[in-house]
């Protein structure tokens, strides 16, 4: 069977991209050690000013700094207006001073081989480059962060990050006046298809998120369809049940969509990504009573950011050799917190508790960056973060993490 990195190269030479496929941003893309934070404020892809896409809306603002009070995440302080663009990109410049730091200790790791190479398994670009999470509006995130696009971000990447699996499952726009992951996902395609040091890193996957089950109906199965056959498409999802945000009143709604998702996934034999807050020992119970009837033994699956009972992971490890469970920067918090999925020392017993050949490595991104970044914008280029936290915890090399989750990354994504 062919790989997706072997469909892909046949998609190019049979000439099947898009005819934007050769759109390229002007000027040169900008190394991680001497990169500007005003120049990347100001242009984005094509020198589009904000950092927007090709027929998408330009985020608010001039560029330098945004409207912090628009839409979710927008904070509840006191509006404090920056004076001076100069003081802004000094601001952004001590932002990005200390995360190429982190990335020079990184390199710097005795335990870490040149040839190390690892991918972050779980990602949302749409929301990382838009800043429509529920946090993108909050002053540490205007303030701090140069605005870039997706060419520039991925450039700000560490040796050795192989790729990302951008996840891309939800219909609804993430914040008004955006487009949703789908329409992202849509209209960026060209750069996923890009036979270039870009395109080479970018994957994806196509579903339904609990959130928004009510928007699987036969219209987003055909779209899902269309999209899955795209040779950079390497999974269904992330999809499944979630009872920590949502009434258990919504199981048959969330029910519907995730079984729908898993027959595709199934269908297509493309990976099952698993969205899964479960909450309580009875609804671990409902969730491996539809997994049993809908998901073969031999599947790929990925239980992305995994937070429930141990016992529960070991029983999916137990029945299904091919799945994987995926961690992310909340694996690094020091939050206290006790109870089924609460808190480090619960992370820590999951973590501990199961074999280092069974783990995934993600950063679910934008959400829980790791620490010493945690409240920023998480990305790709902070995953060798919850790698760390795993070596530590298991007692390893890093370099014995990286391989052990990038074959692992193979196993499920074939990529």
């Amino acid at each position: 069977m062919s790989t997706p990195v072997e469909k892909s190269r046949r998609w190019q030479r049979a000439g099947r991209t898009q005819s934007n496929q050769t759109v390229e941003e002007k000027g040169a893309t900008a190394s991680a050690s001497s990169i500007s934070p005003t120049h990347l404020t100001q242009q984005g892809p094509s020198g589009v000013s904000g950092g927007g896409y090709p027929g998408e809306p330009k985020p608010p603002g001039d560029g330098l700094r945004q409207n912090r009070r628009q839409g979710p995440g927008a904070g509840k302080g006191p509006q404090v207006s920056l004076t001076s663009a100069s003081y802004a990109a000094g601001v952004q410049t001590a932002f990005v001073q200390k995360y190429n730091a982190d990335l020079e200790r990184l390199q710097a790791r005795s335990d870490l081989p040149e040839a190390a190479r690892w991918v972050d398994s779980h990602c949302h670009l749409e929301s990382i480059l838009q800043r429509s999470w529920r946090g993108g509006g909050k002053p540490q995130v205007t303030d701090n962060e140069p605005h870039v696009g997706l060419r520039e971000h991925v450039s700000l990447w560490p040796i050795g990050l192989d790729a990302c699996v951008c996840n891309c499952v939800f219909r609804r726009p993430s914040k008004p006046g955006f487009p949703s992951e789908w329409m992202w996902l849509e209209t960026s395609l060209h750069y996923f298809e890009a036979d270039d040091d870009l395109g080479r890193k970018l994957w994806f996957t196509i579903g339904i998120h609990p959130h928004d089950a009510a928007n699987w109906n036969a219209t987003a199965e055909q779209t899902a369809r269309q999209l899955s056959a795209h040779p950079k498409c390497v999974g269904i999802g992330e999809c499944g049940l979630d009872f920590f945000k949502h009434d258990q009143s919504e199981v048959h709604g969330q029910l519907a969509a995730f079984r729908a998702q898993a027959q595709l996934a199934v269908e297509l034999d493309k990976a099952l990504v698993v969205h899964a807050r479960l909450t309580s020992r009875e609804m671990e119970e409902l969730f491996l009573i539809e997994f049993r009837k809908l998901v073969p033994s031999h599947h790929r699956v990925h239980i992305h950011c995994y937070s429930d009972s141990l016992q529960h992971a070991l029983t999916l490890c137990d029945g299904w050799p091919n799945l994987r469970i995926g961690f992310t920067g909340a694996i690094t918090f020091q939050d206290k917190r006790k109870g089924l999925g609460k808190g480090v020392q619960h992370l820590k017993e999951l973590v501990c508790g199961l074999p280092l050949e069974r783990l995934l490595i993600e950063t679910d991104g934008p959400y829980m960056c790791p620490e010493p970044f945690r409240g920023q914008t998480a990305h790709p280029g902070h995953v060798h973060r919850v790698a760390e936290c795993i070596a530590e915890w298991h007692g390893q090399p890093l370099g014995v993490v990286m391989d052990a989750t990038r074959r692992s990354t193979h196993v499920v994504y074939r990529i």
